[in-house]
C-alpha cells in the first residue's frame, strides 16, 4: 500500500505559545531536476499551477475590510484582536473542515471549505494586512493516517504563530509589547505540547503542491500530480516529503529506478523518517530485493510499535483486501496503546459488519460516536448507526 505525505489535519483552535523548536533539516547536496522525469508525463500548463501571489491573495474587498479594522489601531494587540475576532467570524460563517480542501485564500473564502493548511496560509494573508510578525509552524505530531481510495495518507499539521513587537502609539512613541499566540485550526486535540519547526513562506507553498499532487495521484492524474510535485520540488528542494510522494508517482507508472533513486533522496533530506522507510521497504518487495525489504521493515516495525494509529493503518489496509480477521487484529491492538481512539473502535465496526456480526458492529460504532474527537466525526457515526438500525429492520 502506497503512503503519500500531506500536510495537515485539522478544526479551529487559539493557544498560548508552548513546546519547543526543531529547526535542523539537512540540505539536498544535488541538482534536483536531474531526477525530474519530465519525459514520462504530459505537460501541464504553467499558468495551471497556482503562484504564490495566487495562494495568498485575498478578495478585495476582505482586503479593504482588514484595513479598515486595523488602520486606527496602535497597538500589535489591538491588531491581533481583531484578527483573531475577524477569523473566529469567518469560522462562525461555518467554514467547514474537509481533509482534501487545500485552497487558495480565496477559494477558502469562497468555498467554505478549509483544512489546516488552507486556513493557516488565510490567516496568515489577513495577519500580513495587519503587518503582524508571523511564523509558519510544522508540529511535529505522531504519525497519523487517513485511508482514501485504496492510498494511505500521512498527515501533518501546521498553525501560524502570531508575536508583539514595537509599534508606533498615536504621539509617535514606541510601544513595545510582549505576547505571543497560536493559530490552530484543531478541535480535535490540543497539541501545545508537540514540538514545532519554524517553516518559511516556500515550505508552505510546497506543501500546498504537495497537498494537490496528493490528489490527483489518488485520481489517478499523474500530469498534474508530476506537475505539482515539480513545483513542490523546485520551490523547497529540501523537502523529503516531496521527494517521498515524487517516488511514489515514480512507481505508480512502474519506473522503480527513479523512485528509488526519489526515495534516497528523501531519506538523506530525512534520514529518520518512518514512511520514507517503509515506502522504500514496498519498492524492494516489488522489485524482488527482499533482503534489503525485510531489513527496513524490521526497523520501521520497531519505530511504529507504540503508535496506535499505525496499527489503525494496518487495519484499513487489511480491510482493504477484504481479510476482516487480520484487521480486527489491528484494530484491537490500536485499543490496547488508546483504548479511545474512535477510528479503530470504526474499523472494529466495519470489519465486523463485513462478517455479518451486526450486533459487534452497532456495539463499535457507538463507542466510536462516543469517543469521536468532533461534532463532525459525531454526525457521522451516527449516520452509520441509522443505516444500520435501518438494515436490520429490514430482515
Amino acid at each position: 500500500m502506497q503512503r503519500i505525505t500531506l500536510s495537515c489535519l485539522c478544526g479551529l483552535l487559539l493557544m498560548m505559545t508552548a513546546g519547543c523548536s526543531l529547526t535542523v533539516q539537512n540540505e539536498l547536496n544535488t541538482e534536483p531536476r536531474q531526477y525530474l522525469a519530465d519525459h514520462l508525463f504530459t505537460a501541464i500548463p504553467e499558468q495551471s499551477i497556482e503562484t504564490e501571489q495566487q495562494i495568498f491573495a485575498l478578495p478585495d474587498a476582505v482586503y479593504h475590510d482588514m484595513l479598515r479594522m486595523v488602520r486606527p489601531l496602535n497597538s500589535s494587540r489591538e491588531k491581533a484582536d481583531a484578527l483573531l475576532n475577524y477569523i473566529f467570524f469567518l469560522k462562525g460563517k461555518r467554514i467547514s473542515y474537509e481533509t482534501n480542501a487545500t485552497l487558495t485564500a480565496t477559494e477558502t473564502l469562497a468555498r467554505q471549505q478549509a483544512n489546516c493548511l488552507s486556513l493557516t496560509i488565510l490567516a496568515y494573508s489577513l495577519a500580513s494586512v495587519a503587518e503582524m510578525n508571523v511564523l509558519f509552524q510544522d508540529v511535529i505530531i505522531p504519525e497519523y493516517w487517513t485511508h482514501v481510495q485504496g492510498v494511505s495518507l500521512l498527515s501533518g499539521h501546521v498553525n501560524l504563530k502570531l508575536t508583539g513587537s514595537g509599534a508606533k502609539t498615536s504621539r509617535g512613541a514606541a510601544n513595545y509589547e510582549q505576547f505571543s499566540y497560536v493559530i490552530d485550526f484543531d478541535l480535535e486535540t490540543n497539541k501545545s505540547d508537540f514540538p514545532v519547526r519554524v517553516l518559511k513562506k516556500p515550505q508552505i507553498i510546497a506543501m500546498f503542491y504537495n497537498n494537490k499532487a496528493a490528489q490527483f495521484m489518488i485520481e489517478k492524474d499523474y500530469d498534474h500530480a508530476f506537475a505539482y510535485l515539480k513545483a513542490a520540488i523546485l520551490t523547497d528542494p529540501n523537502s523529503s516529503e516531496s521527494w517521498n510522494n515524487l517516488a511514489v508517482l515514480y512507481r505508480s507508472v512502474k519506473h522503480f529506478d527513479l523512485a528509488e533513486d526519489a526515495y534516497k533522496l528523501a531519506l538523506q533530506l530525512d534520514p529518520e523518517s518512518t514512511n520514507v522507510k517503509s515506502n522504500l521497504a514496498l519498492l524492494y518487495m516489488l522489485t524482488g530485493e527482499t533482503e534489503k525489504a525485510a531489513d527496513l521493515q524490521r526497523v520501521v516495525y520497531i519505530q511504529r510499535l507504540d503508535n496506535p494509529y499505525y496499527h489503525i493503518m494496518l487495519g484499513n489496509e487489511a480491510m482493504q483486501m477484504s481479510d476482516h480477521q487480520q484487521a480486527i487484529k489491528h484494530f484491537r491492538y490500536s485499543l490496547k496503546l488508546n483504548k479511545k481512539a474512535s477510528e479503530a473502535l470504526a474499523g472494529l465496526a466495519k470489519a465486523h459488519y463485513q462478517l455479518g456480526h451486526a450486533e459487534a458492529a452497532r456495539h463499535y460504532l457507538v463507542q466510536a460516536k462516543k469517543h469521536a474527537p468532533s461534532m463532525q466525526e459525531r454526525g457521522r457515526y451516527q449516520s452509520k448507526l441509522d443505516s444500520l438500525m435501518t438494515a436490520s429492520k429490514q430482515h
